[in-house]
């Protein structure tokens, strides 16, 4: 964690340098510093060691050593305990299980998930030793029924047809039903596999056991040997470097606040560079300079470093939260000794997340200048450009310079109390450790200090509270530099002759210049009461003794239960509908959002059989999904090397080569998709191979001496956790070499402990290690084979198609979102949304969904990301796969998430105004239930706004105003469902796609305040907005149909325009500037630039999709000599469709 910005060569230290002090030429400083005799240069740094770099590159810091070293501890410790004769009399050939089965528990992850996921698999165990317990009894009896009467036992094995039949057909029940529930609940899929050994073992091994008394013994020893193993994982876990999954967050929590603090100093210096540079021009230039240039390749310009540093933190940030986002989860759950509890951790999480969205959002800046500059063509390199462009670009630069210049102080203030204000959070909620003070100080270093307060210090949050209150007495310079500039650039045009051919065109840009100076300022504003209320809820924990002393943190019932149908259950709730509890007699009607899919093919059931019938439909369902179908490819792959098992000829032949482990080699490499299967093929026979190469140097290094042979075990071992720390995407194949070390090494210090002769008694033949190793990865590389055939065969599921399907699903959420936000704008305004902390009402219903629907696409994000990789390992057969249509699908999807979160915050968090005599109980964030868990993340209520008469009045004008032009919104979610379900279908898009442009609202507003103004009696309303609506009389082209109601949904409101004003007489002047310090102008402008930041990637999507699905074009052109052409239809709506199209011929 860095708490400020590294001292890195670049945009920062150039902006730090230039906001220091004016230009100056190094060498006349050397100079003048060489003239001052005291000057004393200072000390070169001591350049660290070989090792010292060595260990840095490596990220071997002390917790990856300590991780290192506790996940290697079980395994070894099985082997080592197995060589006392009194385990290894016991447990004879199955002693190789205990270090497997330790291997697989992971005993270094944080305590939370080891517990969750060592709690599955003991239950696994535990049923998997019953169910084959039961298999085993079944079998036996099978023998019994069918041995002939008067049958001599015999001391060798005979085979038995019937035995081995019924322990087939358990043993692929058993790997179906286990596979069934590893892909419908991902937590299950460590306990699946040990699952799947247990089964695998004892159905193999059955066939050789002719009473009920020795399978007894077989399955209590197979149980008894992997609940040692799951023991040696859970004492390491909780005993060596415990590591609880709260102090996870809690370093996650330190790491953001980090990340925090450089962004606010990484976005401090590209406001710098703003105030000279252009923010409109293309981000690289040509070297001039040979000693400069590479090869040819364009330089960055210093604008474009800042803003790409910017850029990558941001992404950081946004990576740690979703990381955040999973396991703040877990630390909810955990039992432990500490002082904040779950209800603490969540109001934590959720006021840090109220920080970040806000700071995180004022990065957008740089994607605004960036769309700017691409839609009004100024992204050039100022060569062959006609004069009058340039012109009109250095005015809007020189205006956004100065808005920039006016912005660096308020920043500066901002800046400060943010990280200061973070930095008092975390050092009272002991996220980050208490500075130290230094020995030698002393008296003198408070005598120096005074009345000065450092973060971590009582009353310190009136130093943040003064600095907000600084920055907001700056607030109106901002905006009156804005009005300045916007008026000299006015007359410039009018003094060069420059008349705007449209007057509404002007106004649109300076309405949108207006908005995104009020987006700054607001988001800036925002942030500041986001760390107020983090500082004060800190306070508040210093303040009643919570962090005082620690204390035994238990998670309360509700949470253990919603924990336990969380892991089992695999399936949305829908919203109840009930009624309204804000007011008694009300009742509210819920839209079909609320309420889960609807079934095409059939309506809700009604009676009792109805209801009988759609169970009967959910098993049919249930053997028809795709989990179904996975688990059956598991079984018939792991039967398609089982089945030697259970055959006459093959049987001993199977045990003798130990061809078990090829059938585990299934169940640790079965994957659903083909990509994934490939990659973890390759994967598998290389780390085979790597275990092998280094199962010979664990041996021979030191001439088979068991002391030795185990050190050395234990280092590989500890040497292979590094890269499972490092690289997480190679977690199967490093615990394939790690499990093959175990077996190939283990086996032969077991063989030397019990003897060949006891090692042969169960079937299996003894090789030396130079022969058991090369056999053991033919082993692996034949189950690992068989699991790629079978998930290819007969029909794969390509991680094309599950990446095409999940993206599908996010802009379904998206939309879904979308609908949220615009409901929860619609309340808002109206005031009928109810209390957002009272159960059941619209808003809080809102609410719950909203995060719901938040939480799904956070998990599908990483989802798309490692389908996207894995496809890559897929075979191409036919045309090429379109990556990059996927990739532009991918990041316009997870931005357009990302500003509709901004628009959902700023709704749910409106500026307060501060004031004197404002009081801290004020200030505070109110607490929540343990249900809600949205500490902070609402005011208590609706977000309502303190106003006068002349306030409401604009509110309510500006409510009307936005209920009125709803078809913008509209579009968008229109237009987001109809790409979801085409690219989930497969099928074409419409050649005409209902696209709102950008700032349409606004543009909507000024029209109707110009025909306001020209008729304002008239009865018929235009709006030119390029022929979508026409007057009331002649309904145009096309009516906006309600899905919902079958009605035209604008129709209704077309009147409703006729006798709308806001407070300055038309309607399009709830907009006019003189309107800017009403209540709600700000959050409107914020919407404006989220959401038209939103439609330029939307139609960035639009081009994606059609380019995927095709559009439904059945236009034509016929090209003559004579350059004559005949089209069917307008050709702007042709232009695709040049690409692809069939020639023909015309007589």
């Amino acid at each position: 964690m860095a708490d400020k910005a590294p001292d890195s060569p670049g945009p920062d230290q150039d902006a730090k340098t230039t906001a220091a002090q004016p230009p100056h030429d190094n060498q006349t400083a050397k100079d003048d510093l060489a003239d001052d005799q005291s000057y004393v240069p200072a000390p070169a740094p001591k350049k660290p060691s070989m090792l010292a770099r060595v260990v840095t590159k490596l990220g071997l810091d002390f917790p990856t050593v300590a991780m290192m070293f506790k996940a290697s501890l079980p395994s070894i410790i099985g082997i080592t305990m197995y060589q006392a004769p009194l385990v290894s009399g016991y447990f004879t050939t199955l002693g190789y299980l205990a270090p497997i089965t330790s291997v697989l528990a992971l005993a270094m992850l944080p305590r939370s998930k080891f517990l969750m996921n060592m709690l599955l698999s003991l239950l696994c165990v535990c049923f998997g030793a019953a169910i084959s317990l039961l298999a085993l009894w079944s079998a036996i009896q099978a023998r019994i029924h069918t041995t002939p009467a008067g049958t001599e036992p015999t001391t060798h094995h005979v085979y038995n047809s019937s035995q081995s039949a019924v322990l087939g057909i358990w043993l692929f029940a058993n790997i179906y039903v286990g596979n069934v529930v590893r892909a419908k609940s991902p937590s299950f899929n460590l306990p699946i596999i040990i699952y799947s050994i247990f089964v695998n073992v004892a159905s193999t091994y059955g066939t050789f056991l002719s009473t009920t008394a020795q399978a007894e013994a077989f399955v209590e020893k197979l149980l008894v040997v992997m609940l040692v193993g799951l023991a040696l994982a859970l004492a390491i876990n909780i005993l060596v470097f415990p590591v609880s999954s709260r102090l996870v967050v809690f370093k996650e929590l330190a790491g953001g606040i980090g990340l925090l603090k450089k962004t606010i100093s990484l976005q401090k210096a590209y406001l710098v560079r703003l105030e000279s540079d252009d923010m409109f021009a293309v981000a690289t230039r040509t070297n001039t300079s040979p000693a400069l240039q590479k090869e040819g390749e364009p330089r960055l310009t210093k604008e474009a470093k800042a803003a790409k540093a910017l850029a990558e933190t941001g992404g950081k940030m946004r990576e740690l939260a979703g990381k955040l986002h999973a396991d703040i989860t877990f630390a909810k759950r955990e039992v432990a000794w500490g002082k904040l509890d779950a209800k603490d951790l969540s109001h934590t999480f959720t006021l840090f997340r109220n920080v970040y969205i806000p700071i995180m959002g004022m990065t957008t800046i740089i994607d605004i200048f960036k769309r700017v500059s691409e839609r009004r063509g100024w992204d050039f390199n100022e060569e062959d450009v006609p004069e009058d462009i340039v012109a009109e670009k250095l005015r809007e630069k020189r205006v956004w310079n100065q808005v920039m210049k006016q912005v660096h102080e308020p920043f500066e203030i901002l800046s400060e109390a943010i990280d200061q204000g973070l930095a008092h959070a975390g050092i009272c909620l002991e996220i980050l450790p208490r500075p130290t003070k230094s020995p030698t100080a002393g008296d003198a270093d408070v005598e120096a200090r005074g009345d000065e307060v450092k973060p971590g210090e009582p009353g310190f949050a009136r130093f943040v509270d003064e600095r907000v209150k600084a920055f907001h007495a700056r607030k109106g310079e901002l905006l009156r530099t804005w009005v300045k500039e916007r008026e000299l650039a006015a007359e410039e045009e009018r003094l060069a002759g420059i008349h705007c051919s449209c007057s509404t065109e002007r106004r649109e840009r300076e309405q949108s210049q207006l908005y995104v100076v009020l987006y700054m300022e607001n988001l800036m504003h925002a942030s500041s009461q986001a760390v107020q209320d983090l500082v004060a809820f800190a306070d508040r924990k210093v303040e009643d003794g919570t962090m005082s002393k620690s204390r035994l943190i238990v998670p309360t019932l509700h949470r253990l239960r919603k924990w336990f149908w969380a892991t089992l259950a695999n399936e949305d709730s829908s919203a109840e509908q009930t009624p309204d509890l804000m007011e008694a007699g009300t009742i509210v009607y819920f839209g079909d959002g609320y309420n889960q899919k609807k079934d095409p093919e059939h309506l809700a059931p009604e009676t009792g059989w109805q209801r009988f019938g759609e169970r009967l439909r959910n098993i049919s369902a249930f053997f028809g999904s795709e989990e179904s179908a996975f688990g059956f490819r598991a079984a018939c792959a792991t039967m398609s090397i089982g089945i030697l098992a259970y055959l006459e000829k093959t049987q001993v032949f199977f045990q003798e080569q130990r061809l078990v482990w090829a059938m585990i080699m299934v169940a640790i490499g079965m994957t659903m998709t083909s990509g994934q299967s490939f990659f973890g093929f390759v994967c598998r026979i290389g780390g085979t191979v790597l275990a092998m190469c280094t199962s010979y140097i664990i041996w021979y290094i030191v001439d088979g001496r068991k002391a030795g042979v185990i050190v050395f075990l234990w280092f590989f071992t500890f040497i292979n956790y590094y890269f499972l720390l490092k690289f997480p995407r190679f977690i199967p194949a490093i615990i394939i070499v790690i499990v093959t070390q175990i077996l190939i090494v283990g086996y032969e210090l077991q063989v030397d402990t019990i003897g060949e002769e006891s090692a042969e008694r169960t079937g299996q033949r003894y090789y030396a290690i130079y022969l058991l190793a090369p056999y053991r990865l033919a082993c692996v590389a034949g189950g690992s084979f068989v699991a790629f055939i079978w998930t290819i065969f007969p029909t794969p599921l390509t991680d094309r198609t599950w990446l095409r399907r999940d993206m599908s699903a996010t802009l379904y959420l998206v939309a879904n979102y979308f609908g949220v936000i615009n409901s929860t704008l619609q309340a808002t305004l109206s005031g009928v949304g109810g209390d957002v902390n009272t159960p059941h009402t619209p808003a809080n219903q809102l609410y719950h969904i909203g995060r719901k629907i938040f939480g799904k696409v956070m998990m599908l994000i990483p989802s798309m990301a490692q389908h996207a990789e894995w496809q890559r390992w897929e075979p191409t057969i036919g045309g090429k796969f379109p990556r990059e249509a996927y990739d532009d699908i991918f990041v316009r999807s997870t931005r357009i998430m990302g500003y509709l979160t901004l628009i959902s915050y700023t709704l749910m968090h409106p500026t307060r105004v501060p004031t004197e005599d404002t009081t801290e109980d004020e200030k505070r964030p109110q607490a929540d239930d343990d249900d809600n868990e949205q500490a902070a993340s609402t005011t208590p209520g609706t977000p309502n706004i303190s106003v006068e008469t002349s306030s409401r009045q604009w509110i309510s004008a500006l409510a009307e105003v936005i209920a009125t032009l709803k078809p913008t919104n509209h579009t968008i979610l229109s237009t987001l469902t109809l790409l979801s379900n085409a690219l989930l279908s497969g099928q074409s898009l419409p050649p005409f796609m209902p696209l709102p442009r950008p700032y349409e609202m606004t543009r909507r507003l000024i029209a109707l305040d110009r025909h306001h103004q020209h008729d304002r009696n008239s009865e018929h309303i235009h709006v030119h907005d390029g022929g979508s609506e026409d007057s009331e009389d002649n309904e145009g082209p096309f009516k906006l149909f309600n899905a919902r109601t079958g009605h035209d949904d604008y129709k209704d409101t077309r009147r409703t325009m006729l006798g709308l004003a806001g407070p300055g007489g038309g309607p399009g002047n709830v907009l006019d500037p003189k309107n800017m310090e009403q209540p709600g102008y700000a959050e409107f402008a914020v919407l404006q630039v989220c959401t038209t930041l939103v439609c330029d990637d939307l139609e960035g999507l639009v081009k994606a999709v059609s380019g995927l699905v095709g559009v439904v074009d059945f236009s034509f052109r016929v090209d003559r000599e004579s350059d004559s052409s005949l089209s069917s239809a307008d050709e702007g709506s042709t232009g695709r469709g040049g690409k692809g199209k069939r020639k023909g011929k015309v007589d």
